[in-house]
Formats: C-alpha cells, structure tokens, sequence
C-alpha cells in the first residue's frame, strides 16, 4: 500500500491557495547554478536552477515557473500554508500500519549460538522451541491472520543461531505452509544467520523448500578484524568457515535464478572501522558484487549492555559511510544511497506484529530476547505456554511510539527533526534508555544528494574510475 501524493496535490490545486516551504526538505548545491532538494515526506527529488531555487527558499512562490511549482506541489515541497505537517505524516503512518496486509511474525528456534560476539548482550543456551508448543504458535498466527484481511504471512527467523535448531524450522514451517494454504494467502520468509552453518546444501533447501528467499549474513570486515570479534566459543575463527559456504553458495551454477537475496551486514565501531573497505575489496576480488543484493555497515548498538560506548561518533560514522559508499561503487556494488519513506518503524508500532523465542516467551521487540537485563521488562508480553491463543495485550510498550513523538512530552528531538519521515524516529527503545537513536542519514544527507545527483547526471560509472 502506498500514498498517492500526486492525487493529494491535485486536490490542493483544485482552488486558489496559500502555500509554504515544507519544513521536511533538504537541499544541496550540485554546481554553480543548480540545487537539489529532496521531500523526505514524499523521497522525491527535484533538480532546481539558481533563480527558482532562490525564488522558493525566499517564498516568492508566484515567481517560480509554473510547471516548476507544481512539480514541487506534487513532491510535497511546497504543502498547504494551513498544514500541521507533523499531524499529516503521524496520520499517513498509522494509516499504512493499519492497512498492512501482511502480518509479520517473528521467530527465534533456539537461544543457543556457536559464536561469542564480544558486542552480544545475548545470552545463549542450549534451548530450543519444544515441539508441544508448535500447536499453540499456529494457533495464535491463526488467530492473529483471522483479525483482518490479510494478504500473506511473513516469517523473520531470528537468533540466537537459528540454524542451531534447524529441525524446528523445518517443522514449524511445513505447518505454516499449510496453514497458508489453506486460508489461500501467500507465505515468504527471510533468516537472519552468522552463516557458519549455511552450507551449500542447506542454502538450497532454505530456499527451496522452506521459502526463504531473503538471508542476512555478518562479517565484520576481513578475517584479521572479524575474527577477534565474532569468533565460535570453543575458541575457533569463524571468517574462512562462513566465507567458504558464500563462495560455495554464489558459485552455484543458477543461483541467480533461485530467486535469493543476500546481504551482507557488516557491524562496525572504533575497532574495526578501517576492515570495511578491505572488506569490499576481498569480496570483488571473488566477484561477489554480481551476487550480493545489498551490503551495509552498521553501527554497533547497546543490547543491554555499554557496546555502544565504543562506536564511532554519529558524525564520524556517517562521514565514513560516504567513503564506504563511494568505494562499493568502485568496486561494482550497487548502494543504497537515499532513504525511503518509513511509516512502520519496526514491529514496536505494529498491534499484530510478536516475536516468540525459544522458550515461549512473546516479545513486542527484536533486540530484548535473551537479555538479562530485559527478563522482566515491558517488551515482555507473555508466553505461548501460558496465555489464551485469542489474548490481546492492551497497550503493548512503546506501541504508541507516533503519539509520543507527535505530543512531544519526552522531548525527543524526533518531534522537530527533518528526517522523522524516512527514519520513523529511530530504535524507540534506545532513545527510552538515554541513547541517542539518530541515523546516519541526519548527517550526510546533502553527501547523498550529490552522490544522486552525479548518478543521475553522468552515471555510477564515473564514481568506479
């Protein structure tokens, strides 16, 4: 489901009005005598010579060309003078949160991992979901697919190591399967794996028989910098096992017509920031840049406990990030460079959205399982074994993250910030924990206009050169 700005802005044309600047744009000088300026309400992007861009920042709006005005009344740049834009774009994402017709469910097989990430605020056993408890977890997607007119059922596999409990993914997803099929709506799902047990052979199955087309694997950076970090417990280095099942995976004859996806996540901080462009060479020097749909740095975030204390600065981390994206043009990658319109933040904001763990636990937040810290938490809602399939939690913590953002009582900088439409505000839980949630967009957004602007103008081949 998507909003239809342009209809919007006919019916604003429609009679003789007042407009005004958008207080959501962002703009960059490209050359001498052009701008860019991008609407983070509608992600459109405008290319505007010297005088109408002056004519627009001033507010001559009837000096500006007429069929430059409407494009900008289009793009949502220039918006009613009567307009409480932030009201608008609250509205507008509880509207697309409400009208998601795919219900999206979280599932964590095993709290075990082979690794021993010194970052992990998670706590790993040997615990995986019981087999009794398979009933009750279809019954409560039942339920919650019963609530509305949902479309398809999206699983996200999630850790813990979910290949540690590879045979309750098979079990749970054959049900799932059948479950979907019987209500005649579609099924997909996506896992998130450290990829030291995806052999080639499981890689086929994954995608092949239980549907799951999108996987994201961590490297963080060339075996030097990611084995001192991400390495198995027993004391063995985990780079060469995992890059070995990637070479095996890509070199399938037809992998691209599979139909996967996988990424590439690499997580950094002060200590390995420097692996990330070795990184890239090491994986165009195996041509893994025709193979992989994304790569993207991120920076390392608390998980209930002080990991983020070592990261780089905001600013730092998002200077960095400009490099890095120029260097995967030149390498062959393909970037993602300008953010996108975020109405559902994360699955916080979503009445119909859990995740269950290995226990049985019912969660509104990916990143508080398996914490300590978390054990007796709000984000806790539950557990399968305990509630009625049909149970609804009224109010679940943090679901009500728009209206906090719009009422400004905690006075997050979100209610005033540019960018609150393409980054929805953040992790909701960390600014609630005193962490500075910002992205890294909020600091080099101009860098990535004129990185799309040279797209655009003279093509990603000449930022290779």
């Amino acid at each position: 489901m998507s909003l239809n700005y342009e209809h919007l802005s006919f019916n604003y044309k429609r009679a003789p009005m007042n407009y005004k600047l958008s207080h959501y744009t962002i703009s960059t000088q490209v050359s001498e005598d052009k701008y860019v300026i991008f609407s983070t309400r509608s992600c459109k992007v405008l290319l505007l010579e010297k005088e109408n861009y002056n004519f627009l920042i001033n507010g001559h709006f009837d000096k500006v060309d007429s069929d430059i005005k409407n494009q900008l009344i289009t793009a949502v740049i220039l918006v009613p003078s009567f307009e409480d834009e932030l009201m608008e774009i609250i509205e507008e994402n509880k509207m697309m949160i409400s009208g998601n017709d795919v219900l999206y469910q979280v599932i964590q097989p095993s709290s075990n991992c082979q690794l021993g990430c010194g970052y992990c605020g998670q706590q790993h056993t040997k615990n995986d979901l019981q087999a009794k408890d398979y009933e009750k977890l279809i019954e409560r997607i039942k339920y919650k697919l019963s609530l509305k007119e949902y479309k398809a059922l999206s699983i996200g596999w999630f850790g813990g190591e979910p290949l540690m409990s590879l045979h309750t993914l098979r079990k749970v997803t054959e049900k799932l399967k059948e479950l979907t099929s019987d209500l005649g709506i579609g099924y997909n799902a996506k896992i998130t794996t450290n990829g030291l047990a995806l052999k080639k052979n499981i890689f086929l199955e994954l995608v092949n028989k239980h549907h799951i087309k999108t996987i994201e694997i961590t490297l963080d950076g060339t075996a030097e910098f990611h084995d001192k970090r991400r390495f198995v417990k027993s004391g063995e280095k985990s780079f060469d096992l995992i890059f070995k099942n990637l070479v095996d995976i890509f070199s399938i004859e037809n992998y691209k017509d599979l139909g996967a996806h996988i990424s590439i996540r690499c997580n950094v901080d002060s200590t390995n920031y420097q692996s990330v462009v070795p990184l890239l060479q090491l994986l165009y020097q195996h041509g893994f840049q025709d193979k992989i749909s994304h790569f993207y740095v991120a920076p390392i975030h608390s998980w209930g406990n002080e990991a983020h204390l070592v990261s780089l600065e905001k600013e730092t981390f998002a200077e960095k990030e400009i490099e890095w994206i120029l260097e995967q043009y030149k390498y062959g990658f393909s970037p993602l460079i300008l953010p996108v319109r975020n109405h559902e933040l994360c699955m916080i904001t979503n009445q119909d959205a859990e995740l269950i763990d290995a226990f049985g636990n019912i969660y509104n937040c990916t990143e508080v399982s398996y914490v300590p810290v978390y054990d007796n938490s709000q984000y806790k809602l539950g557990n399968i074994k305990d509630i009625d399939i049909d149970q609804k939690f009224n109010s679940p913590h943090l679901q009500n993250w728009n209206d906090i953002v719009l009422a400004d009582e905690k006075g997050y900088p979100c209610h005033t910030c540019k960018m609150f439409p393409v980054c929805g505000g953040g992790c909701p839980k960390s600014w609630e924990e005193g962490i500075i949630a910002c992205p890294s967009n909020k600091f080099n957004i101009q860098d990535k206009l004129a990185i799309n602007y040279i797209i655009q103008e003279k093509g990603a081949e000449y930022l290779m050169s």
